[in-house]
């Protein structure tokens, strides 16, 4: 995933949070960490390793929680993952 792709998909997580109006205070503030991180591996130059260490993880266990409650985010969170594992961070 390029870093103009990531940080597309980050705004639309972003907006999908905004969104969510029914996220637990708990939830809404992991998810704003996620969020957070992900931007960091977006502002990265384009082909350095990334500091993802754990993030793939964190990501898989939010979509994990969101699935039934919140399957549209759920699903973007998804494939943010997928996209992370395919390009190795």
């Amino acid at each position: 995933m390029s870093n103009s792709k990531l940080q597309t998909v980050v705004q639309e997580i972003r907006a999908q949070l905004a969104g969510a109006k029914d996220l637990n205070p708990e939830t809404r503030r992991s998810l704003e960490a996620l969020v957070q991180d992900l931007e960091a591996v977006a502002a990265q130059p384009p082909g350095e390793a990334a500091e993802a260490e754990g993030l793939q993880e964190r990501l898989a266990d939010a979509v994990r929680r969101l699935e039934a409650s919140h399957p549209v985010l759920s699903t973007t969170l998804g494939n943010v993952v997928d996209a992370l594992a395919f390009f190795g961070l």
